[in-house]
């Protein structure tokens, strides 16, 4: 997979390093309503049916050699591409200034660089999404990401705050599936709070609502980024945080590591061999 996430990770790099630049040399705003439209429907709309194909034509996980394959190139699109995205939106929403964070501009024309950063970040993470939504619906693999409320009382509650033990784990832990459905929450509530603020830019919606609308996608948006935060944290909690680490990299794990600390998988990827 090195050659792959290395071109893959060039392509982000690049996209990334273009709206960067159009943001910061802009003297304008890179888009208008109508562009704006054209370009988020596109993103989303492109990344959902890359997200089809994918789990179409990705191949079937296997042992090889004392590893398992536990990220493809989609994968990494998925990961790092909605990352990237966020990192962006994050970093243009302090800037603005949001909820009791005061704002960094202080004009139309300094206001204008992180608008198009967050137009950018808009773009990139949609793709990145709506990528995952395609490759997920797709697969129709629903139970390896959603969790069962058993997953989340012990997986999460039990293992984290009280301290019991919890091994009945697949391919990914209970805690990483709660945190799926939590980042699912926050996101989907983000992108429709969204979407309703870039619609009361082409069409006549109440000022009442887009205050609401405001208010929430803020609130939520502070939400993403304290789960951002705890994911980081958790990773480390973690036994063998780097072997996850580097597999968001490499794509592989250890057989050992699956064996050990992911047992509905292994028995999984050992019925057929």
């Amino acid at each position: 997979m090195g050659k792959k996430v290395l071109f893959l990770m060039v392509v982000l790099l690049s996209v990334l390093g273009a709206g960067l630049f159009l943001a910061k040399t802009s003297e304008l705003l890179l888009f208008d309503v109508d562009a704006a439209l054209i370009a988020i429907a596109g993103s989303a709309v492109t990344g959902f049916l890359f997200g089809v194909a994918r789990a179409k034509l990705k191949s079937k996980e296997k042992i090889e050699n004392g590893e398992v394959k536990r990220h493809g190139g989609g994968s990494f699109i998925e990961h790092w591409g909605t990352a990237v995205g966020i990192s962006v939106l994050v970093a243009s929403a302090f800037l603005l200034g949001f909820l009791f964070f005061p704002s960094q501009v202080g004009t139309a024309e300094e206001a204008l660089l992180p608008l198009n950063l967050h137009f950018v970040g808009v773009v990139i993470t949609l793709f990145g999404g709506f990528f995952f939504i395609g490759d997920f619906l797709a697969s129709m693999k629903y139970n390896v990401w959603i969790p069962t409320f058993r997953e989340i009382m012990g997986g999460f509650f039990g293992k984290y705050l009280l301290g019991r033990k919890w091994r009945n784990n697949g391919k990914y832990i209970a805690s990483v599936k709660a945190a799926f459905l939590a980042f699912a929450v926050i996101g989907g509530t983000i992108v429709v709070t969204g979407a309703i603020k870039v619609a009361g830019h082409a069409w006549p919606i109440k000022a009442s609502v887009l205050g609401t609308a405001t208010f929430v996608h803020d609130i939520f948006a502070l939400l993403l980024i304290l789960m951002v935060v705890t994911h980081l944290m958790f990773l480390f909690v973690l036994p063998d945080p780097w072997v996850l680490i580097r597999s968001w990299f490499t794509g592989k794990v250890p057989e050992e590591f699956v064996k050990e600390g992911h047992t509905i998988w292994y028995e999984e990827l050992t019925k057929d061999q």
